[in-house]
This record gives structure tokens, C-alpha cells and sequence, in this order.
């Protein structure tokens, strides 16, 4: 079992501003994962995750100004480059060591993801939906790179914390993994549709 606990970030430095993004131009072919929220997780309980390029988020059924506002943060941010999986969770983190969050920067991320999904499951949306995750696979997905876990240890006694590095480790594994299914998908496809299992 996997218990996540948030470190503590700094508050914003004077003058600074959590909404400002740095880049002037969006850094192209960069992805957005998300993990998928009841009843858009189907099979429920399945551990799912849901994969889009950048560009779905100017589709004109999505709510704004929080899709845009999401696609700036995500393609806009100094620490992009083209190719970038970005995990929800990346971005919280961002947000987070600015001393900021999401109502803050007036984006309504659930409604932005939980539209992505709708429009996909109509067939108006391109996405890689990943199904059936490991409970880790789930932890690493969720969890910020400065996330705090615990893991039971063998012999049943107190939850011990994870090597922070080894944590790392196993998100970049993962998110290298996600990046290589995506990458055969699309060159298979022209497109991200479809379903996989991590």
C-alpha cells in the first residue's frame, strides 16, 4: 500500500506572479496525462489514465478560459521541450513550488480533463487511454516530484519512506514507457487513439 504526503513549498518571492508563464511561443508536440475520474474510469476502479496532445485543448467544446490557461501552462513553462509527457501531477508541482495551485490560477482542471474524456468517448478527440495501471504505476502518475511515499514494508510493520531518488527513478521509467506507446500509437495511427495497459 502507497500513502502520498505533500512537502511544504515556499511562498511566492515579492512581485512574482503564479499566473505568468515565461515562454512567449508554445513549445509544440507536447502531451498532457491525466488519470481518469469516476464514471469517466471504465471500467470503474480500473486505474486508468488518458493521454492528449497540447493542441486538444483549443477544441471549442472545452471550458474557458481554463483550457487555454491549461494549455499555457503546459506548453509554456521553461522546462518544456518538444516531445514532453507531462503528468497533472507535474504541473500541480509547478504550481505548488510558487506557492500556488490551481483555483488560483483560475483553472478548473476536472472540468478541462473531464470534458478531454467525453469528447474522446464521442470520437472528437484523439487520446491514448491507458487501462488497468499497477496501484504504483497509479502512486507515480498522481504524486508530484517532491511528493513524500510510503511503502509497507515486507514484514507488515510501520509504512517506510521511499527513497526519494528511487521514486524519481520510477517516474521517469514510467513516463518513459507512456512516451514509447505513444510514440508507436501515433506512428501506427496518425493520430492517439486507442487503449493500453501499463
Amino acid at each position: 500500500m502507497f500513502r502520498r504526503r505533500r512537502t511544504q513549498s515556499a511562498a511566492d518571492p515579492p512581485g512574482h506572479s503564479a499566473h505568468a508563464v515565461s515562454r512567449l511561443q508554445p513549445v509544440e508536440d507536447v502531451y498532457l496525462l491525466f488519470l481518469n475520474r469516476p464514471p469517466d474510469d471504465i471500467p470503474a476502479d480500473d486505474g486508468g489514465a488518458t493521454v492528449v496532445p497540447a493542441a486538444s485543448l483549443h477544441h471549442p467544446e472545452l471550458p474557458q478560459p481554463d483550457a487555454q490557461r491549461l494549455f499555457d501552462r503546459l506548453t509554456r513553462h521553461p522546462a518544456r521541450h518538444p516531445g514532453a509527457l507531462v503528468f497533472l501531477s507535474d504541473l500541480t508541482a509547478e504550481l505548488a513550488s510558487v506557492g500556488s495551485s490551481w483555483p488560483q490560477v483560475g483553472i478548473d482542471y476536472e472540468a478541462v480533463t473531464d470534458r478531454l474524456v467525453a469528447l474522446h468517448h464521442r470520437g472528437q478527440m484523439p487520446a491514448l487511454r491507458l487501462a488497468q495501471l499497477s496501484e504504483l504505476a497509479v502512486t507515480l502518475l498522481a504524486s508530484g516530484p517532491q511528493t513524500q511515499i510510503y511503502v509497507t514494508t515486507p514484514d507488515g510493520g510501520p509504512p517506510e519512506l521511499l527513497d526519494p531518488a528511487i521514486f524519481q527513478a520510477r517516474r521517469e521509467e514510467l513516463r518513459t514507457m507512456i512516451r514509447a506507446d505513444l510514440d508507436r500509437t501515433v506512428a501506427r495511427s496518425g493520430g492517439c487513439p486507442g487503449s493500453r495497459r501499463s
